[in-house]
């Protein structure tokens, strides 16, 4: 197989039991030779869907664990889900599958905003090791240094 890069969607459908499932789709439009291997693409497709699922398996744990810490070490929680983030798009990358607006897909599959992942898979990526990190400073802190200035709305209020 040629190297190719074919965006993915993950669709969330219905089962025939009536239970959502998301589901790895490639478009219909596309276009190949008349020797292309289309069990390649459906095995690829599969793979993908099993990566994917597995990234939210862990992400919607993380996700849990920062709504649910407050203090000392949150703030690692936000790196490890950056982490998370970065090696899912570096894999991606390596692939034939792309996933076509990810971070849409997992605001909605994670139920949380763009900004959070935003920030941080920026916070990861400023600080490549976790020992550069200060588990006594705020995630908000951090932001500050790479958005320059960010305040929170919670904050703005109090």
């Amino acid at each position: 197989m040629r190297n190719i890069k074919i965006g993915v969607q993950i669709k969330s459908l219905k089962n025939p039991d009536g239970k959502q499932i998301l589901k790895a789709t490639a478009p219909l439009n596309l276009i190949f030779e008349q020797d292309f291997d289309s069990e390649w693409l459906n095995r690829e497709l599969t793979n993908f869907e099993k990566k994917y699922l597995s990234l939210l398996d862990g992400l919607k744990v993380l996700v849990k664990r920062i709504k649910s810490t407050y203090g000392q070490g949150r703030v690692l929680l936000y790196w490890e889900l950056g982490d998370k983030l970065l090696k899912f798009n570096k894999e991606m990358t390596m692939g034939p599958l792309v996933l076509d607006g990810w971070v849409k897909h997992l605001v909605r599959d994670l139920a949380v905003s763009e900004k959070m992942l935003e920030r941080s898979r920026k916070f990861r990526a400023f600080y490549p090791d976790i020992s550069l990190v200060d588990s006594d400073r705020s995630f908000d802190s951090y932001v500050r240094t790479f958005e320059g200035g960010y305040i929170s709305a919670k904050r703005k209020k109090e």
